[in-house]
């Protein structure tokens, strides 16, 4: 049905732009409107210039030397890439030592000498007990005491950074000596954490993760933390992506889920748990599937059927949900699920596909009555391609020796699992058994950086930054065992790493050198995000803060960069999808060209969001992007089209500066960006000696840093004052090659890393601090320019009186400037009360840079340079008076300089909104011209509006309706403005939505397991008996290749028609055999009719609840949101006033006329309706709506995903010949007791075979 038929009747639209003569019989004085219009625009923008002095702060920019200069956007693109990678460096060096020292302790544990001084042996700080004491104030039994000491750097935590401390995961025996031992060694790694420490100011909490469950964290700290209700014990870190992936190389997995009637109920959910901990192990580097088996295989995910698809998040979730429905029933057919599963691996080894790395089956099972060795030999024999690992659920039974021997003869590992304490310790084998190739060799230590997650509170100063999650990485490095045994042996101990907060790398970035409304981002070789902007993960539930366990995200750059959709004439999609093909694939071409680490520019128009996604605008952007050598990341650096090419440099000298600089910073009306980096000490230990100097160390007792940002910069300026100020502008340099001991950078080892290796030509020792002097002295000449902010004085262009006039006219409440080096200064002109419910200015907008209203201006000056950009808070109603609602009114000043204009600045009010509605209905209740108009706003038959270029109501007669969006109060008007393109619908897809997981796909029913007949194992041995008695005739033997291809990848396999696929699914061409990664175009849901709510029902559309985090899931939404479209109101050059009608809209005939003016000098319209004909009103919801199968791993556009290109990590160690050597394969409580019985029942069947030949 057309979207113009509403509730039965049509709405017809007619607009016409004709001559404004005043007619007083009209429906609505047209001319009228364009002349309250008109002088409201005036008033206001002549009011605000001169009350803000925007003349006056240009001619003293202009006043002083300055130009406007181009940026060369990949010259800037490869500096900063080179600063990125010189901190990666850094943190890689770092673990590099550790790991050394590591390895070089446990050698020395086995030392003679050693042994006979180990009497420090049990001598460690186990967090737990770490300044613990009885209610008498003594130290209570069996705790140590440390001295502690607060540090921003590390949570504002108390830490040691001389010591580490201990924290277990669950079920850590303290008695065991293997425990012992390595608690032991591992305490010699507390100097060396020390010393990085020392030489890295960015770096953070320092670990080594021992393989026996114990982490050895640096500095030391108490755990919980003070204040914290968290568990004594750890989460179990060594199924976690930091140990797993840096352990092995990447590896394709087939896991086989056993779903035979024969498993108890209690068993199976054993099965199902441990098929979750292997899942949980995986990463984006690696490729899996589950496939259950009882009589029939199929993949537990219908369209993951007959393929692989990477272990992101979104899948493994789907894996885990569609397995909560599964259904124990019937027999179980090993034989089919093992040639299944060596199929699709072989399927993929040779085409190409996957990790082109390891390769295992994980069998989950009560355990077969046979070893199908004659299969497994058919498949995997002579060079074993692919391991087995066999996990046995349940108590002994005969079956129990052939899942040892199905893994035995496999290069894999055996495991019993009992109870839910087994599982994490056992499936954690597997990862050490894939680690012993590398082990072995003892050479290639693999750098391994974990996806990011939401990490402890922000290191960052600024009360903006008080109590936010920083997101986190950590790099990590395996450690090997170095000792001689009796027996062959590849022990991995454990892993070393270090967390790297990733706002330390966005400082190496230099917001003021993006500028207004630019930004960077980083992506792997998998196209996920380290950073973005628009990076939004979901909460962990404080799981970390109380577990640390981490909660990793897995974003991918097309999820996040939104391409323009262009719309047709009538606000539908017209030629919507060739644009859409054009803008989807540019960005697609960029992603590629990331992932592959190569070097280019792109320019893109996309969708960019504001305000919680309430607000969209439309950004021409042009992209800059390049390697960071020696990782397997990219750095891109975007920048506007329209202004942000170019750059205002303005700054000011210190150094030989005859004034004092500190003069500009007077008084507390002044704030700088918390996150820009203007100077920072380099190490504690400068800063000490520093502040010791100056006589401030004694407000030092408990901080590493200062109170404030604004404290930071005016001590630096006061030292810039002194004689012997040097610029530190240049970061010290990474001393150690990255190429020496990194994997990552393709080349190959030659030898183990040692600390002789040889140092780097380019290194550059660290100065005691670091300042940015461009910035600084931009600060400084911002600080100069804008000293007589608010201040009157004589070039002020507003007499004293007229500014009066304007306090009692707008009800100004504060004034306030904020420049491109992030300098904020105000002015209050009505005192803030100390008890008010809204923070102050300053406080809520520190951070003017980042703010709605900054961006807004600054993306406005190109539709209108002399304007000011209004806006109120959303949903701020009120009745009566209400002088705390504020609107805010911001204009960017813009400097131009040989026909180049850069911003500069950002000026702008906030007036009461009261005062401002009194001036509004005051010129719109009154007649402008010579004649007698018979209708004002103020008249019953007429509505007025001042709307933003968002929809948002700024002003009405009605307060209650402030901060609202029109189209909830009028959408049947609000829908013909869109339909005649003075406002556009633009439908935006957020896919990072968080929606609820209580609407599961799977049939709940399918978490009802069927009870167990007891005759149901006896149905079940005799088709696996029967099975073996088959075997033993003569079958034919399909060779299984033994070279692996490491060619690129290829697209996935298509679809078995036999599953049942989603409905917007479509089936991939059966014919199409496609070798090379390929781009899919992944179509958004079709534009839509806005959703639109029912007038009859009560209240309005309220915001969507977000969901518990226990219960969050991610999910797609779409939102229709709405932009002006101001060329339309300008038609011809005139600026005369839109006429429309609404008719058939009732059934009486009447008419509902309406007229649309646009208020110069600003981003608002003038709308006026006639109230006379009761129309019927719909009203349109600009909430969040989920896009049904979105993000289902199963949607088209997830499915989609799976085809986008990667890039493999550069080396795979996953054979070594002398492997076979080693025998260590498994264990079971039983399983020596139970050989007689597996080799009794054999030879009976044997003697069986040989009576019958």
């Amino acid at each position: 049905m057309d979207h113009k038929i509403l509730f039965g009747f049509l709405i017809t639209v007619l607009f016409a732009i004709n001559g404004v003569a005043g007619d007083p019989d009209e429906d609505i004085p047209h001319n009228e409107v364009r002349n309250w219009a008109l002088k409201l625009g005036v008033d206001l923008w002549e009011f605000g210039k001169s009350f803000t002095r925007i003349s006056d702060i240009k001619s003293r920019f202009k006043e002083n030397d300055f130009e406007v200069v181009r940026k060369d956007g990949l010259v800037f693109l490869r500096e900063m890439a080179a600063e990125v990678k010189n901190f990666m460096d850094f943190k890689m060096s770092a673990v590099m030592r550790i790991m050394d020292s590591a390895e070089q302790a446990a050698l020395s544990e086995s030392d003679p000498e050693h042994q006979a001084q180990k009497s420090h042996s049990n001598i460690f700080y186990d967090a737990r007990r770490v300044n613990v004491y009885d209610s008498d104030g003594k130290l209570a039994s069996g705790a140590k005491h440390m001295l502690l000491r607060h540090m921003k750097r590390f949570e504002g935590l108390p830490v040691n950074v001389s010591l580490s401390s201990v924290l277990f995961a669950n079920n850590v025996d303290l008695s065991d000596a293997e425990v012992q031992s390595s608690i032991s060694w591992s305490s010699h790694l507390d100097p060396l954490f020390a010393n990085n420490l020392e030489k890295d100011s960015a770096l953070s909490w320092q670990f080594f993760g021992s393989k026996s469950g114990f982490l050895r964290r640096f500095p030391g700290t108490a755990w919980p933390p003070e204040g914290s209700r968290g568990s004594r014990e750890i989460h179990d870190f060594r199924n976690e992506d930091w140990f797993i992936q840096a352990a092995s190389s990447p590896k394709d997995i087939i896991i086989l889920l056993d779903s035979s009637s024969s498993i108890s109920t209690k068993e199976f959910a054993l099965a199902k748990a441990t098929a979750f901990a292997i899942l949980d192990t995986l990463g984006d580097d690696d490729y899996v599937n589950l496939i259950t088996f009882s009589d029939v295989v199929r993949s537990v995910v219908p369209c993951f059927s007959n393929k692989m698809v990477r272990a992101t998040p979104d899948n493994k979730r789907e894996f885990r949900a569609a397995t909560n429905a599964l259904k124990c029933e019937n027999t179980a057919n090993f034989s089919g699920a093992i040639e299944e599963a060596f199929d699709l691996l072989h399927r993929y080894n040779v085409s190409g596909q996957g990790s082109q790395c390891n390769q295992a089956i994980m069998l989950i099972s009560d355990g077969p009555a046979e070893t199908h060795a004659e299969l497994i030999k058919r498949h995997n024999f002579p060079h074993m391609p692919v391991r087995i690992f066999t996990y046995h659920i349940g108590k002994d039974s005969g079956s129990a020796e052939n899942l040892n021997n199905m893994a035995c003869q496999n290069k894999g590992f055996y495991a019993q699992i009992t109870s839910t304490e087994d599982i994490k310790s056992r499936v954690l084998e597997y990862a050490l058994v894939m680690a012993r190739p590398m082990v072995l060799y003892l050479a290639d230590h693999p750098v391994h950086w974990s996806p990011v997650f939401v990490g402890g509170y922000s290191s960052l100063l600024g009360r903006d930054n008080e109590g936010k999650r920083k997101l986190v990485t950590t790099v990590s490095i395996p450690v090997f065992d170095r000792r001689n045994h009796s027996t062959r042996e590849a022990n991995l101990l454990g892993v070393v790493g270090t967390d790297v907060p990733i706002e330390e790398i966005q400082k190496v970035i230099p917001r003021h050198k993006l500028g207004t409304n630019g930004y960077s981002f980083i992506v792997d070789n998998n196209g996920r995000l380290l950073y973005h902007p628009d990076l939004r993960p979901i909460d962990d539930n404080g799981e970390y803060m109380s577990l640390l366990k981490p909660k990793y995200h897995s974003i991918d750059l097309t999820e996040v960069e939104i391409p323009e959709i262009e719309l047709s004439a009538n606000g539908n999609q017209g030629n919507a999808h060739d644009r859409m093909d054009e803008n989807t694939q540019a960005l697609h071409d960029m992603r590629q060209e990331m992932v592959a680490q190569k070097e280019g520019e792109m320019e893109l128009t996309v969708l960019t969001h504001m305000d919680d996604m309430k607000r969209v605008a439309l950004r021409t952007q042009k992209y800059f992007y390049g390697p960071i050598e020696g990782t397997q990341y990219s750095l891109a650096v975007t920048l506007p089209e329209r202004y942000g090419l170019h750059e205002f440099v303005s700054q000011q000298e210190i150094r030989h500066s005859h004034v004092n600089v500190t003069e500009y910073f007077k008084g507390h009306n002044w704030k700088v960006h918390p996150d820009f980096v203007y100077c920072e000490y380099n190490s504690l230990k400068d800063m000490d000696k520093e502040l010791e100097n100056s006589g401030e160390s004694y407000f030092r007792d408990r901080e590493d840093s200062f109170d404030t940002p604004e404290e930071q910069v005016m001590h630096f300026l006061a030292r810039a004052g002194r004689p012997g100020w040097k610029w530190m502008s240049l970061r010290a340099r990474s001393p150690q090659p990255h190429h020496s001991h990194s994997m990552l950078s393709g080349m190959n080892m030659g030898s183990h890393y040692s600390h002789q290796a040889p140092i780097n030509q380019n290194a550059r020792k660290a100065e005691p601090y670091y300042c940015d002097r461009t910035l600084v002295q931009s600060l400084v000449r911002d600080a100069m320019v804008t000293e007589t902010f608010g201040q009157d004085n004589a070039r002020s262009s507003m007499k004293k009186e007229d500014k009066q006039q304007g306090y009692q006219m707008f009800g100004v409440k504060t004034s306030f400037i904020a420049t491109r080096s992030g300098l904020l200064r105000w002015k209050d002109h009505i005192n803030h009360s100390d008890d008010a419910l809204e923070p102050h200015f300053a406080e809520a907008n520190a951070k003017a840079m980042d703010t709605s209203w900054y961006k807004r201006a600054v993306d406005h000056h190109s539709i209108e340079p002399d304007s000011f950009v209004f806006s109120v808070p959303f949903d701020s109603g009120y009745h009566g008076k209400n002088s705390s609602v504020l609107v805010t009114a911001a204009h960017a000043m813009f400097i131009e300089h040989r026909g180049h204009k850069a911003p500069a600045a950002v000026v702008g009010l906030q007036y009461t909104h009261e005062s401002l509605a009194k001036h509004f209905i005051n010129i719109t209740s009154a007649c402008t011209g010579s004649s007698h108009c018979r209708k004002t706003c103020a008249s019953d038959e007429l509505d007025c509006y001042l709307l933003d270029n968002n929809g948002f109501v700024l002003l009405s007669e009605r307060t209650e309706h402030t901060g609202k969006f029109f189209g909830q109060i009028d959408g049947t008007i609000m829908d013909s403005l869109v339909q005649d393109r003075i406002f556009r619908r633009v439908g935006l897809m957020d896919y990072q939505g968080i929606c609820s997981d209580r609407d599961n796909p799977y049939n709940a029913a399918g978490e009802r397991i069927n009870p167990i007949q007891p005759i149901s194992w006896f149905f079940k041995y005799a088709f696996t008996f029967l099975t073996t008695w088959l075997s033993f005739f003569s079958m034919p033997v399909i060779s299984y290749p033994t070279d692996f291809n490491y060619d690129d990848e290829g697209d996935m396999p298509p679809y078995d028609e036999d599953y049942e696929q989603p409905d917007d699914y479509i089936s991939p061409d059966l014919d199409d055999h496609i070798t090379q990664p390929e781009i899919e175009k992944v179509n958004v849901p079709q534009s839509t009719p806005p959703r639109i709510v029912s007038s009859t029902t009560s209240g309005t559309s309220g915001p969507r609840v977000i969901p518990d985090p226990a219960h969050a899931r991610p999910c797609d939404l779409k939102t229709d949101l709405y932009l002006l479209q101001p060329d339309r109101l300008n038609s011809s050059g005139q600026s005369n006033p839109l006429k429309g009608k609404l008719t058939n809209c009732h059934s009486s005939g009447c008419e509902r006329p309406f007229s649309v003016q646009k208020i110069p000098h600003s981003n608002l319209i003038l709308l006026v309706v006639d109230t006379l004909c009761p129309c019927g009103s719909k009203q349109l919801d600009i909430e969040p709506q989920e896009v049904p199968g979105g993000a289902g791993a199963c949607g088209t556009r997830r499915l989609a995903r799976e085809l986008l290109p990667r890039k493999r990590p550069p080396k795979c160690i996953n054979y070594h010949p002398e492997e076979i050597e080693i025998n260590q394969c498994g264990r079971g409580s039983s399983l020596r007791s139970m050989s007689l019985v597996a080799t009794l029942t054999t030879s009976i069947l044997m003697l069986f075979k040989a009576l019958h030949a």
